[in-house]
């Protein structure tokens, strides 16, 4: 285990009921975000020591982001150290890029002075990366010995200072025949890959001097500009938006969940009339449904360790209606089955049982004076609707067909696929929609909730600097410029004129790594080179991976698909629209390390298996990736159901030392319990779940089961232990638990971390065989589950909590300031909870067992558990942190 070695010197000043119960279930429904630190002892101290913790980690960095991030200016009053720098820190690459006899073949590019006829040497670059893959192919193949040899011979693309457009061309695509090659940047030189159309010989006229609008034609650009579904420009690589209502910096603003400035970015729900729901009776999905306790079951294999039966079952569903949202060509649907289970599971089923799905086809507005410019719109063909699932698990995009102003309609005519579940409907979770009519008395409200959501690309909106319309009837671009812009050098004086460095991403994929599990591309190497400008894939067709509740499309500006070895180090990943890199299918071990994402659409990194239904061990999936010293921050700004790193039907995934924040959702997902094997050490995650809840920094789900090879060579459904130890992860925004183990999540051993702002451990929808040790708690106040809150376990498969550390600085409500533990057992020969030290604000900290609660030497006297563990009123704050100190340096020290 590599822990680094440096000390870690900060002196901290002193600044003067059961879980499954109806009443747990309630407080799962009214999440929400902690109130702001009242105690600056303890959460600045706390702060402090995620910075340094930060300099320890990646002291090659210059952190003024984390320093900003952490807000340690804001809430204490701290002065930003002169030595901190934002944005890339380069590495040297000093090696030699002179061709020797036994060296790689070397062709160089340079995109200003390059010529695509040349040789590719240092004096004759070729001008595109597209001509210089083929040299490269020409050479390895007159220089191979043998067929055998051939395309082995290691070869590099040396990519000299400035930016490379690859819209035009297409996306680099390699092949097994390519193995053995490196892209990366001359030495002391730093070149970036554009997956866009530079817009040149542009001709702009003013349109609109009350809002400083521009036009010009497009029509001499004979390329497929892809409706310019992006807008940035070259030198300072800044965002254009589509103009949109509200307006907003979808870089910036956050609005979701309790967002404090949501509704000055988005409309409230309440101003819906109603979304449409699809026509009633439609074509029923296949499904799929295995009972795994049964020795006979087709698997072959018997399953039957989760309390909750539906985890003790394979089900699934494909076509009907579902191929109507989702495409379930290559994957089907967990719930699009007629069975699924766990949270709220009840609208998926239902919708799957009746051929009539949750989600929206169209929307009636209200008649409210804040949408009444709605009216004004006079052709809005092509906008897009961005709407919230009510529970801020994801957000759903649909494309307008029509409006009708006069009545106040939007028929969508695609969309609808980037969430993996349906919507709630009044009838079934009135609590998500306070407008919903809940009088029984009349009848039955069956609107479909949503949460917030806003317009995009409407020309009549174009009313701000900074964004853009383009009209792809006429061909015409229409800009407002910014500021920042200006031609007049910055003159408050003189209106902005528009840009004259304008790109047009145009590409999903900039690099497509191609291959098979019997020819899969071997040891391709990006290293030390930007990517930038890939246009979004959110009104593509998404699939459902597995049981979590995501959506995904498997596509990434770095695309593997078949490959073995990729490497991928030194680089800065920056204005993706989409995913930066995607792991699809057959993958061993990739490496991505010490990379930098900034500005992602949607993921930063993704892993997404293939299985034959229930079986995995024909091994098509991503496994052994490794993913180290990344820094990755400001992610998801279209899709907010976005991680750091996601990943389903993959395994023995290896995330160290990374450095995770400002994200609307979980830092690191993982969709299913697929194998196991893997494990998280030594990150650093903070300022996730900004714009979402009901959800943790890492989230956990397992309810779909698969057969594996993984902890078993023959095959079974139990999975290796997955490892998380000696994180530091502070669970603010609308975070909860460090570690949200949520349905069926099984096989996690976690144990030696520093939770802060965060609930314990939390294992209460049928997950099973787990470990939560040795770890320090901080909770503050929250929705009440405090340091322990597990379900219901079968004998034989319970979990361990031992040996903790857990301080309840408070709770939501004053009947729970002390109650520290939630156990729906105990009965120590299922669950062991052992030798753990409470502090609460009255020191007796109270154990819930059952529907029973009770003194901690009550709950030791009467159910004989808690054995060891002691309770005492909370320490001063000042005592909290230096413990919290003391943990993390003993990291260093193991």
């Amino acid at each position: 285990m590599r822990i680094l070695a440096s000390v870690l010197a900060l002196t901290v000043t002193t600044l003067a009921a059961s879980p499954e119960s109806e009443n747990m279930k309630a407080l799962h429904l009214r999440r929400r975000p902690p109130p702001p630190p009242t105690d600056p002892v303890l959460d600045c101290g706390a702060r402090k020591l995620l910075f340094r913790r930060a300099l320890d980690m990646q002291p090659w960095r210059g952190h003024a982001e984390i320093f900003d991030a952490l807000e340690l200016g804001v809430i204490c009053n701290e002065t930003r150290p002169s030595d901190l720098s934002y944005g890339r820190t380069p590495h040297n690459y000093s090696a030699d890029m002179n061709r020797g006899p036994d060296g790689p073949i070397i062709v160089v590019v340079d995109a200003l002075r390059g010529v695509d006829s040349a040789i590719g040497s240092w004096d004759q670059p070729i001008k595109t990366v597209h001509a210089a893959l083929s040299r490269t192919r020409q050479l390895r193949q007159q220089q191979s010995t043998t067929k055998d040899l051939k395309g082995r011979i290691p070869a590099k693309i040396v990519l000299r200072d400035g930016v490379h457009f690859l819209g035009r061309n297409g996306t680099i695509k390699l092949s097994h025949e390519d193995s053995g090659l490196t892209i990366e940047s001359a030495p002391g030189e730093f070149a970036w890959l554009s997956g866009g159309i530079a817009l040149s010989d542009l001709e702009w006229r003013p349109y609109k001097a009350e809002n400083n609008v521009w036009m010009a034609s497009l029509k001499h650009i004979t390329d497929d500009l892809q409706g310019v579904q992006g807008l940035f420009t070259i030198k300072n690589q800044a965002r254009y938006s589509r103009a949109r209502f509200p307006n907003a910096d979808v870089e910036t603003a956050q609005w979701g969940y309790d967002s404090p400035l949501r509704l000055n970015y988005s409309i409230d729900p309440s101003n819906v009339t109603a979304w449409h729901r699809p026509a009633p009776n439609g074509d029923i999905p296949t499904p799929v449904f295995i009972d795994l306790t049964r020795a006979d079951n087709p698997t072959g294999f018997v399953k039957n360790n989760s309390q909750m039966t539906q985890y003790n079952t394979y089900t699934t569903g494909a076509g009907g209606v579902c191929d109507s949202v989702w495409d379930t060509t290559e994957q089907s649907s967990y719930w699009c089955s007629n069975a699924s289970g766990g949270g709220w599971a009840i609208v998926d089923f239902q919708a799957a049982q009746t051929g009539q799905l949750g989600l929206p086809v169209g929307m009636t507005y209200d008649d409210v004076e804040r949408l009444a410019r709605l009216k004004t719109w006079h052709n809005a063909t092509g906008a897009v609707v961005h709407a919230w699932h009510s529970q801020s698990w994801f957000v759903n995009m649909f494309e307008v067909a029509e409006h009708n102003p006069v009545e106040r309609t939007m028929t969508f005519s695609r969309g609808g696929s980037q969430g993996g579940r349906s919507w709630c409907r009044c009838d079934q979770c009135a609590y998500a929609g306070p407008w919903c009519n809940t009088d029984n008395t009349k009848e039955k409200d069956t609107r479909l909730i949503s949460g917030g959501w806003y317009v995009e690309n409407v020309f009549e909106e174009l009313d701000q600097p900074g964004e853009y319309f383009y009209d792809a009837t006429t061909q015409t671009l229409y800009l407002s410029p910014n500021a920042t812009d200006a031609t007049q050098e910055g003159r408050a004086d003189v209106a902005p004129t528009p840009p004259t460095d304008l790109v047009v991403p145009v590409l999903h994929q900039l690099i497509r790594l191609d291959g098979t599990k019997a020819a899969p591309v071997q040891n391709v190497t990006l290293s030390n080179i930007g990517i930038r400008d890939a246009r979004h894939v959110y009104l593509e067709k998404w699939s459902v991976p597995s049981g979590g509740d995501w959506a995904i499309y498997p596509s990434g500006a770095v695309l593997a698909v078949g490959s073995e070895h990729l490497l991928v180090q030194d680089c800065l990943f920056r204005r993706l629209d989409a995913s930066a890199i995607f792991l699809h299918k057959y993958n061993r071990h990739a490496s991505i390390h010490r990379n930098e994402f900034h500005l992602i659409g949607d993921n930063a990194i993704a892993g997404w298996g293939k299985t034959d239904e229930w079986d995995g061990r024909g091994g098509d999936q991503p496994r052994f990736t490794s993913i180290t010293d990344n820094f990755i921050h400001e992610l998801g700004y279209f899709e907010k159901q976005s991680s750091a790193w996601f990943q389903a039907k993959s395994c023995q995934t290896r995330l160290e030392n990374n450095i995770l924040f400002n994200l609307p959702r979980a830092a690191i997902n993982f969709n299913d319990g697929f194998g196991g094997g893997n494990a998280v050490v030594a990150n650093l995650i903070f300022n996730s779940c900004r714009e979402s809840g009901d959800h943790g920094p890492i989230n956990t789900w397992d309810r779909e089961p698969f057969v594996t090879d993984v902890a078993d060579p023959a095959g079974s459904f139990r999975a290796v232990p997955s490892v998380v130890t000696k994180n530091f992860i502070f669970s603010n925004y609308g975070a909860s638990q460090g570690i949200d183990n949520d349905d069926g999540s099984s096989y996690y051993h976690i144990s030696d971390n520093v939770f802060y702002s965060a609930d314990g451990f939390k294992m209460d929808y049928g997950g099973h065989d787990s470990k939560f040790t040795n770890n320090l708690i901080v909770t503050l106040p929250y929705d009440g589950q405090n340091c322990l809150n597990v379900g219901g376990f079968l004998p034989g498969h319970g979990d361990d909590f031992s040996d903790n550390t857990c301080f309840v600085v408070g709770c939501f409500s004053y009947t729970c300031d002390d109650v520290v533990a939630h156990v729906a057992q105990c009965d120590p020969t299922i669950v062991t909870v052992t030798s753990n030290t409470y502090y609460s604000k009255h020191g007796n900290g109270s154990i819930s067992c059952g529907n029973k609660v009770l003194s901690l030497a009550d709950a030791q006297k009467e159910f004989n558990i808690e054995k060891g563990s002691t309770a005492s009123v909370l320490p001063k704050s000042a005592v909290i942190v230096q413990q919290m100190e003391a943990k993390i340096k003993g990291w260093i020290t193991q």
